[in-house]
């Protein structure tokens, strides 16, 4: 496989394109053609080497675990897919990534395509989708009637997590920058709380609530929770300072918290794909880069600044 990665952790100026071996194709694999790839802020986390203790990869690395393609060919064992079919997916971190021409990925984690999507769409989908149901549904179990607060609603997971949560009718609340408050409110969110217009205040009291941002915005934001809810964070004591506040209002409040790192898995990508076609889920692309070296950088330094709405995402066309 060919693609843009890195033979050594740095800045941006380290990315390169890269050959590695393709892996065997399994009786249960797929090899699929990629067409576009989402772009993460996981992806200059690991470029940078931020996360070389919980991944100790074997350089070179080709980055990017976010994509959508065609299949080029199919194990002994697949029944779902054949070749041809347009399918999207999140493969295995720990593993060679997307930002290629071509990857072997089990058959378990793919699912087809949703209708009426471009390959950018569907690309810009996988990761955050999946970490958002898995911290909602999974973590969460979010249901009609409750009350959510999402931390960072104009980026890539909080779109997506507005969008999850009025799907499956809670009541959502978010918070952004003043500049982003329509950009919010049109995703479907019911309360807007702009982070740069004073101290956040709100007389909702929230049954969950989805952190992206961790440290004093996380800490800030638990007093607004009921007693005996629940918290999902994506957010690692390696990403942010926490909060002095955080331990004390999660203990009086008795809340649940679970830390959420996406894992890939078909089955949730195929409710996702249900949620798009039922026009209940769209994809929030806002920039789009060829899937060159140059393109790469661009894409990473965006990312990095944390400035971004929606997804940014690589096309190889």
């Amino acid at each position: 496989m060919n693609g843009i990665g890195i033979e050594e952790y740095g800045d941006e100026q380290q990315l390169k394109m890269i050959a590695v071996e393709t892996e065997p194709l399994g009786p249960e694999d797929l090899l699929i053609t990629i067409k576009a790839s989402g772009v993460n802020p996981v992806d200059w986390k690991v470029r940078e080497g931020l996360l070389r203790e919980a991944f100790p990869y074997r350089l070179p690395l080709i980055l990017g675990w976010d994509a959508a393609g065609i299949v080029a060919a199919a194990g002994s064992k697949v029944t779902d897919f054949k070749v041809g079919d347009d399918v999207f997916f999140r493969p295995e971190m720990e593993k060679q990534g997307t930002y290629a021409d071509e990857i072997v990925v089990p058959a378990r984690f793919v699912a087809p395509m949703p209708r009426g999507l471009t390959y950018v769409e569907a690309a810009s989908l996988p990761l955050v989708a999946l970490t958002v149901w898995q911290a909602l549904v999974e973590a969460g179990n979010v249901q009609a009637g409750d009350k959510v607060l999402i931390l960072g609603g104009s980026g890539g997971i909080g779109s997506a997590a507005i969008q999850l949560a009025k799907a499956r009718g809670a009541y959502v609340a978010a918070t952004t920058s003043s500049r982003n408050i329509e950009f919010v409110r049109a995703l479907g969110a019911d309360e807007v709380l702009a982070y740069d217009r004073g101290s956040l205040d709100t007389a909702t009291e929230f049954d969950f609530m989805l952190d992206t941002l961790g440290g004093e915005p996380y800490g800030g934001a638990l007093k607004f929770m009921k007693y005996g809810g629940k918290v999902a964070t994506i957010v690692s004591e390696r990403d942010a300072v926490r909060s002095a506040a955080a331990d004390v209002l999660e203990q009086e409040r008795q809340l649940t918290v679970s830390f959420v790192f996406t894992r890939p898995d078909g089955t949730n990508m195929n409710h996702i794909r249900e949620l798009v076609e039922a026009q209940k889920l769209k994809p929030v692309v806002t920039e789009v880069f060829p899937l060159t070296v140059d393109g790469v950088r661009a894409a990473h330094q965006l990312s990095r600044s944390g400035r971004t709405r929606g997804k940014i995402v690589l096309s190889s066309e």
